[in-house]
This record gives structure tokens, C-alpha cells and sequence, in this order.
């Protein structure tokens, strides 16, 4: 078949190993037939006609013993591609037929265990880009909004310290904010959560997010009452929130608060934009509950972690999280958890068994590690030192499982600025853990995955909608291909 490329697999449910090809765009054709045989096809769009479509089923009828009735037909490609090809194909040939449309060049990926095909995405000239980081401006330009003057002088003050930004504007009232955006085109809003005409939630899901994408952060009194507004403002574009600084505390906030800025001013707000396009679905897979997850995050990761849960099985294995979160609002978010999950989600307390189908959120200003007593395993809540320069951190609690191996583990690194995590990654992957970090594509800020990465930490790199199928699989798989010695 002229420009075609064939792909011919056999994935009984006793087969080994992935078989990944990537193809230079366009479109894939699949068939998985019920005995779990699989057949599969390139096509480039140059292709896409009638003659060549009836040689990909006249193949595939060849493949499987002339018994098309009993496969599933799947078409992976471009949009154009996709509905070009749909006039061409016969559905009464197969059992069912599934478009899965791409705006990318695909990655094919067969997986023999489930007799299933994953698809990773790759930029295609001609189509719209992905995710690239920013560039670096010369200064950061920040629309400062907040009702309290004294706020507005205190973070004008921050700012004004640092080369690195400038206070393009500032504004008391909601009412204000639209007009100084389409004026000065910042690059970060701050953004108070209690004001007149309207609260900062309101006006981040009314104006800021959905109009015009600017990385906000949100300024709170860090109380449990604003717990749940702060969550809500992340659910829907905020990158970040910072406490509300006091004039005697400007010397020691300072680098903190600038760093929070900086990094959400250089945040992929796109993967934002783009959340409700790429909302994972649950998957179907069933998780190997005797097994172990533990995963860490920062900024960008309460919705993170809220999309992983939601896509797990309802039943899952012992799971424990470390979010880089004050402690006020660890059991907000951990309550938010609970009522959105069909197993327990808790803040972590000192004693809590490690338990199948419950969650175990480190609470903020705390340790978290993994021990173990008279067979079973709890976690153990302290206030230890912090590492990396936070309490709780990801390393600190990777190391303690590092330490406590469960029976069969799979450890997750998703986005957050710096490097807390990596090297407990890394050492969790040499004992023969299953490790995933999350893409750049995804990630709002690439810092602790990138670096995961970067030092072999990481044995694959998924988008976020596909981290909870892979995290399912990988409870199902022994030790990974980098081997115990």
C-alpha cells in the first residue's frame, strides 16, 4: 500500500511489553478484535480515498480470519483528517467505531495487558501550537486590585524594590479592572478577595480568566472562612494566593511574595483556558489495591490533584499527597476532596492507618512520613525541619516510603515551582517504583517535574488527563524497566 505504513501487533493478555511508534501526523487506524488481537494502519492525508480505506479493511479482514464483526474500530487523528476519512469508512464492517480527534501529530501507543491504544501529542506545522514557555519580559508589569489602600502601598512597595517588575496600575473597585487591563495589558494581577460592587472570585470567573487569560493571584487573610473562596478562585484561573502582608512584615514577605508572583507571571495559564476541552475521563481500569500512590505538587496542584481524583477508579490503594499548602487551608481542600471522591479523603493526622481507598493530605506547616508498626503502616504527623525550604515537602515524605517500601508502589510528581520532590523520585525509581511526572504542556508551572525529569527520576511523562489511567496501569505492574540490581 503506497505511503501507508503497517503495524501488525499481537497483544494476547499475556503479552510484554508497550510498543510505541510515533507517526509523522495525520491519522491512525486501529482494530481490536474480542480476542484481543490488534491491527493497525497509518494513513497520510494524501491517502485518504475510498480505494485506500477498502485495503485497510480488506488487511484487517485478513488479519482477523475474515471475522471484522467482533472488532472495534478506532480513527486517531487531525480534525481535517478525521472528517475526511469518516465518508469512506463502512460501519457495518465493525462492531463500533470511535473518532478520537487530535490537533497534533500523534503518538501511538499499544498497550498489549488491556488490549487498549493511548495517544500522546506532538505539534504539527500548520495546526495551532501547544503549550511554549514565555519569554522572559524585561520588567513584569502588575495591576494591583484591592479596596485597602494600605494593601495597595504595601504591595506597590514589594514590587517597586525588585528591577524586575513594574506596578502598572492600581485599582479600589471591580468596576475599574477591565478598563486598566485593555489600558496597560499587564502581565499578573493581584487580586483581594473582599471588596465593593464584588468579590475578587467573582471578578476573576466573570472578567480576568475568561476574557483575557492574565495569571492572577489571589490575596487572602489565609482564614479557614476564605479556605473554600481561595479553592474556588484556583478551580477557575487563579495560579496562585498569597497572604495578606502587614507593613511591619514588608522585610521578611518580600522575597517570598515576589517569587509567588514571578512564577505566576511566567505560569502556562493556557492549560487553564483549555480545562474544560481536556477534562479527563474516570477511568474504567481497575486498580490494583494492594499497592501504594504517593505524590507530591505546588502551585497549580490543588486542580491537579482534584482532576486526578475524580478520573481514579472508585475503588483505589492507599494514597498519600503532599501539596505545598498553609495549614488552614490543607482541610478546606482536603474536605473539598471528600465530597467530590467516592473513597475517604482526609488531612492527615498523626496515627492515620494507610489504608485501601483513602487519601492522606499532609497538613500545611507539617511533616508527613510513612512508618510502619506490627505489620500495618500509618503515617506520622511531626514538625520536623523543612526541606527544600518546605513543610510539608514532597522529598520528605518520598524518602520516608523509600524507607517503608510498600509491597508494589507508583510515585507522581506534578507541577509546582522548584525542585522539592525530584530526588526522592529518583530514589524511589532506582529501588523499582513506578514514577510518573507531569508534561510541560499541562503543567501551569514546570519546575519540580522538569527537574524530576532532568535527573532520570521520571519513567514517563504524561499529560495530566492521562495521569490517573497510567497511575492505574502502573498498580497493575511490576517494578519498572530501570531493574533492582
Amino acid at each position: 500500500m503506497k505511503k501507508m505504513r503497517s503495524l501488525h501487533v499481537q497483544t494476547k493478555k499475556d503479552g510484554g511489553e508497550f510498543l510505541t511508534t510515533l507517526f509523522p501526523g495525520d491519522i491512525f487506524v486501529s482494530f481490536h478484535h474480542t480476542s484481543q488481537d490488534c491491527f493497525g494502519v497509518y494513513v497520510k492525508r494524501s491517502d485518504l480515498s475510498k480505494a485506500v480505506f477498502d485495503k485497510v479493511f480488506a488487511d484487517a479482514n485478513a488479519y482477523f480470519q475474515q471475522d471484522m464483526a467482533h472488532a472495534e474500530m478506532k480513527m486517531i487523528g487531525t480534525l481535517k483528517s478525521i472528517a475526511e476519512a469518516s465518508q469512506y469508512f463502512d460501519h457495518k464492517k465493525v462492531q463500533s467505531v470511535k473518532k478520537i480527534e487530535k490537533d497534533f501529530q500523534v503518538e501511538v501507543c499499544f498497550l498489549p495487558v488491556i488490549n487498549k491504544v493511548r495517544v500522546s501529542i506532538e505539534p504539527v506545522v500548520n495546526t495551532r501550537p501547544v503549550f511554549q514557555a514565555k519569554a522572559m519580559p524585561e520588567k513584569f508589569k502588575v495591576l494591583i486590585v484591592d479596596d485597602s489602600k494600605t494593601i495597595r502601598t504595601i504591595l506597590s512597595k514589594i514590587f517597586l524594590s525588585d528591577p524586575m517588575f513594574e506596578v502598572c496600575a492600581m485599582a479600589e473597585k471591580p468596576s475599574e479592572v477591565e478598563a486598566l487591563i485593555l489600558k496597560h495589558k499587564p502581565d499578573v494581577i493581584t487580586l483581594d478577595i473582599h471588596m465593593p460592587e464584588m468579590d475578587g472570585v467573582t471578578l476573576l470567573k466573570t472578567i480576568i480568566a475568561p476574557k483575557y487569560h492574565i495569571p492572577t493571584v489571589m490575596i487572602s487573610s489565609i482564614s479557614m472562612a476564605e479556605g473554600p473562596m481561595v479553592l474556588d478562585a484556583l478551580e477557575n484561573g487563579a495560579v496562585d494566593y498569597i497572604q495578606k502582608p502587614e507593613m511591619s512584615e514588608i522585610a521578611s514577605v518580600t522575597p517570598f511574595i515576589l517569587e509567588k508572583v514571578r512564577t505566576a507571571a511566567m505560569a502556562n495559564v493556557n492549560k487553564t483556558a483549555r480545562r474544560e476541552k481536556s477534562k479527563p475521563i474516570q477511568t474504567k481500569e481497575m486498580c490494583n489495591l494492594d499497592s501504594l500512590i504517593v505524590l507530591g505538587s505546588s502551585t497549580g496542584g490543588t486542580e491537579a490533584i482534584r482532576e486526578i481524583l475524580t478520573a481514579l477508579p472508585n475503588k483505589i490503594p492507599p494514597m498519600l499527597i503532599v501539596q505545598h499548602i498553609p495549614a488552614v487551608f490543607s482541610l478546606a481542600f482536603a474536605k473539598r476532596m471528600n465530597e467530590l471522591c467516592p473513597f475517604d479523603v482526609k488531612e492527615a493526622e498523626d496515627g492515620d492507618e494507610v489504608r485501601q481507598n483513602r487519601v492522606l493530605i499532609a497538613p500545611g506547616g507539617f511533616q508527613m512520613k510513612m512508618v510502619q508498626r506490627n505489620g500495618k503502616v500509618f503515617v506520622e504527623i511531626n514538625d520536623d525541619a523543612p526541606v527544600n525550604r518546605f513543610k510539608p515537602s514532597v522529598d520528605y515524605m518520598f524518602m520516608t516510603v523509600a524507607k517503608n517500601l510498600y509491597t508494589h508502589t507508583v510515585a507522581v510528581i506534578l507541577t509546582g515551582m522548584g525542585k522539592d520532590g525530584a530526588k526522592g523520585m529518583l530514589e524511589l525509581r532506582n529501588l523499582g517504583v513506578r514514577t510518573i511526572a507531569q508534561d510541560e504542556e499541562t503543567s501551569v508551572v514546570f519546575g519540580m517535574p522538569k527537574e524530576a525529569i532532568h535527573i532520570g527520576g521520571a519513567e514517563f511523562v504524561e499529560p495530566l488527563g492521562s495521569i490517573a489511567e497510567r497511575i492505574t496501569l502502573l498498580t497493575n505492574q511490576k517494578k519498572s524497566r530501570k531493574e533492582v540490581s
